[in-house]
């Protein structure tokens, strides 16, 4: 409980590293925040017109019967980025703080609690922007209640493997260019940009369909898609599911960089 206690005592030092990284993320640009909207638009637009206008692919019916393939991927897209800000970002303020942890004495999951934060509020703002078109458009349910729940799972799951991946990153640099081609392996393993029906049900004598929609990414998505996209509650055994894979994962590479990054400063 003493890691607990002492990330709380450092509320101020987390909420400080959460707006340094916010104030830096677009310092000097003339569109600012707009490009955390362009980025992911531009690739709902590109994904759109090649597997929607050219291969002609139509998403399954959402909650109120339509089928708009730029909604169903972008309900997707949500979570993934979501999970990929958690699985990447770590890295990346552990080693922003480097010079600040030989010089004083704090602890180092700060830095990567404050940096969550303002990749969560990024996400949050997506998130927003879907359940506002999804109003809008008329395919709103209560099933969105379970969005905040879900995304709260899909963070501690992300975070949780970021946190393993910043101390083997401070060891060995290769780290983050291999997550970078793992994550864009597995962007496409995971059924984002087309549903998961459209899998074969076995190949090379595998249960493929099975062991894709079986994968815990698999079914972070799914259950975003169920809030937001098909406007209904996920099934209970995919809710409590979720929850303890987030929780247990969190809570394993949370202790796993605390107990390895007492003397962190020193190979960063």
């Amino acid at each position: 409980m003493s890691q607990f206690q002492t990330i709380w005592d450092s509320r101020p030092l987390v909420a400080n590293f959460a707006q340094r990284e916010l104030k830096s993320r677009y310092r000097r640009s003339l569109l600012g925040w707009l490009w955390s909207l362009i980025n992911p638009m531009t690739t709902i637009l590109i994904y759109t017109l090649v597997f929607s206008v050219i291969l002609r692919a139509e998403p399954p019916p959402a909650g109120d019967g339509s089928k708009t393939f730029a909604l169903y991927l972008f309900s997707g897209l949500v979570p993934w980025t979501l999970f990929a800000t958690m699985v990447n970002g770590p890295m990346d303020w552990l080693n922003a703080v480097a010079e600040l942890l030989r010089k004083i004495s704090f602890p180092a999951d700060a830095a990567i609690f404050g940096g969550a934060v303002a990749g969560a509020v990024q996400s949050l703002i997506e998130a927003g922007i879907l359940l506002v078109i999804m109003i809008g458009i008329g395919n709103a349910s209560w099933a969105m209640l379970q969005l905040p729940y879900v995304l709260l799972c899909f963070t501690a799951f992300g975070l949780g493997i970021g946190f393993v991946l910043s101390i083997a990153n401070a060891h060995f640099r290769d780290v983050k260019y291999l997550v970078g081609v793992a994550l864009n392996v597995l962007f496409f393993l995971v059924p984002i940009v087309y549903p998961g029906s459209i899998v074969p049900e076995s190949r090379w004598g595998l249960p493929l369909r099975n062991i894709i929609e079986m994968n815990p990414l698999a079914q972070f998505v799914a259950a975003v898609r169920d809030a937001t996209y098909f406007g209904q509650f996920s099934s209970p055994a995919r809710l409590l599911g979720i929850g303890i894979v987030g929780a247990v994962v969190f809570v394993v590479g949370w202790t796993y960089f605390v107990k390895r990054s007492v003397d962190i400063a020193e190979e960063l």
